[in-house]
């Protein structure tokens, strides 16, 4: 059978217009957007118990909340580790199980704080604040004013769209920023792909 395609699947054609109608564009921006309310919700969680704990250390029972916030800890880069692996791509292993410590209280805490990657995990957890932040900020803006350009000329008349400091009210400046729009969109999958891989090479240094 003849093979009909004419562009190499790695062409430079494919690498600039590609990315627009691969599935793993969308999956990487769905991403982007669950990691803002997940980064909220696992700082909020670790603030309150790191701050609880480390507040009554004087009395004790600090030292019993620190150990169930790094327990906490652990579920939750479990979470992250497999919300990344099924979205991004990865293939971070998972987590080594701790050893089995039949001593005293204490002996099962230290152990648990030397589990390896215990820090890296806290660090990464913490940090996804920031990053989910970013991550809505750059999907909310990118996105809404690529479709806000691509859709002008059908909209520009009730719209009442302001580039500068005049109004668009013909047809043909609709176009004109359509046709901009076209390559700002293009431009926003790229931002925002690059922005995902950021996030998977992170993910992959601070929970593999």
């Amino acid at each position: 059978m003849t093979e009909t395609r004419t562009l190499p699947a790695d062409s430079a054609i494919d690498r600039i217009f590609g990315p627009v109608i691969q599935p793993q564009t969308w999956i990487n921006m769905l991403y982007l957007l669950i990691s803002f309310p997940l980064g909220v919700a696992t700082f909020v969680v670790l603030v309150t118990m790191f701050s609880a704990g480390f507040g009554l250390l004087p009395v004790f029972v600090g030292v019993f909340i620190l150990w169930f916030a790094l327990l906490v800890v652990n579920v939750l880069s479990d979470l992250y580790r497999s919300l990344v692996n099924a979205t991004l791509g990865t293939d971070i292993p998972a987590r080594a199980p701790a050893a089995q410590i039949s001593g005293s209280v204490f002996q099962r805490m230290m152990a648990t704080v030397k589990q390896p990657g215990t820090l890296k995990r806290v660090v990464y957890l913490f940090v996804m604040f920031p990053i989910g932040i970013v991550s809505l900020v750059l999907v909310m803006t990118l996105l809404p004013l690529s479709v806000m350009l691509l859709t002008l000329p059908l909209t520009y008349t009730f719209l009442g769209v302001t580039v500068g400091m005049s109004r668009v009210t013909t047809f043909d400046e609709a176009i004109y920023l359509c046709c901009f729009g076209a390559v700002f969109t293009l431009l926003s999958v790229h931002v925002l792909n690059s922005w995902a891989a950021v996030c998977r090479r992170f993910a992959r240094s601070m929970l593999g």
